[in-house]
């Protein structure tokens, strides 16, 4: 019976067995975040008297991703709208759930992309007769678009001439071409009779440099070119001046109008400026350059 109840107690544990000590540690952390164009790098460091568990990555109080291993990382995607401080924070959890964290906070700077188009906004134009410099025609073209021919950007706009804006209905308007249409590193431009792929020419001209340039303070083409024929063939020598009177697309009809009528007179004094009977309009408006506009007018529209 002796023997019986030392195993009895033996068996029961009668001593206490020492438990482990409790995990009260919380891990230590910390955190570097920085940006690399529309990306915010964050690395953080992260140590416990046990170990690790894992490590959160927040953008406020929204969580980005967790990562359970070394080395500890994440990203986040920033763009123009976040512009400013934003704070990131990194927390370590060990196994006992004790939680370590540091914070910081980004200066973000994103360069928002470019939405302007190639020569936007609205331009005056003119063309006039190659000795004298008298006016033909002139009136408002608005570039708003840019499109691609033979991989080359080109402006595309719709232009009406004088008789059109000042009588609704009644006048000339279309579709108009600015940019290296006929080849790689020309400055062309090609106005047509109507909008859609099959308009006819109204006229075609080449700048003098193949460059914008400015007069009286604006930026300015001015060039040869020919009016067409009936038939879309090139006909009458003019004088070709266009001036961009506003970068921007104008906010009302008032401020067009206004613009307008500032670029109607200055277009009508670069006509005569421009005036050169030295210049061949016939070697810059060729049937082949003709072609071209149209071809560049059907693969854009």
């Amino acid at each position: 019976m002796l023997s019986a109840a030392l195993l009895l107690t033996a068996c029961s544990g009668g001593t206490p067995q020492p438990q482990p000590p409790s995990d009260s540690t919380s891990p230590s952390v910390s955190l570097s975040a920085s940006q690399s164009g529309t990306s915010v790098n964050l690395i953080a460091t992260a140590t416990d008297d046990v170990r690790v568990d894992r490590v959160e990555f927040y953008r406020g109080s929204t969580l980005i991703s967790t990562d359970n291993a070394l080395p500890y990382a994440a990203m986040a995607t920033v763009s123009a709208a976040d512009n400013g401080n934003v704070a990131f924070t990194a927390r370590a959890y060990d196994a006992a759930g004790n939680i370590g964290q540091d914070s910081k906070t980004v200066l973000v700077n994103v360069t928002a992309p470019s939405t302007r188009t190639l020569y936007q906004g609205l331009w005056a134009w003119g063309i006039g007769n190659i000795n004298t410099g008298a006016v033909i025609d002139t009136g408002a073209v608005l570039f708003s678009e840019e499109v691609h021919n033979d991989g080359r950007a080109v402006a595309l706009g719709i232009y009406a001439n004088q008789a059109e804006i000042d009588a609704a209905s009644t006048g000339r308007d279309g579709a108009a071409l600015l940019g290296p249409v006929g080849t790689p590193g020309s400055l062309d431009v090609g106005f047509f009779v109507g909008t859609d792929a099959e308009a006819r020419v109204f006229f075609v001209g080449r700048d003098d440099d193949d460059r914008i340039d400015l007069y009286d303070g604006k930026p300015a083409f001015q060039g040869s070119g020919r009016l067409a024929t009936p038939d879309n063939e090139p006909g009458e020598a003019v004088i070709v001046v266009l001036l961009q009177v506003s970068d921007t697309v104008p906010s009302n009809a008032a401020a067009r109008e206004t613009l307008e009528a500032r670029g109607k007179t200055m277009v009508g004094q670069a006509l005569k400026a421009a005036r050169n009977p030295a210049v061949q309009p016939a070697a810059t408006a060729s049937s082949w350059r003709f072609r071209a506009l149209q071809q560049g007018l059907r693969t854009d529209r």
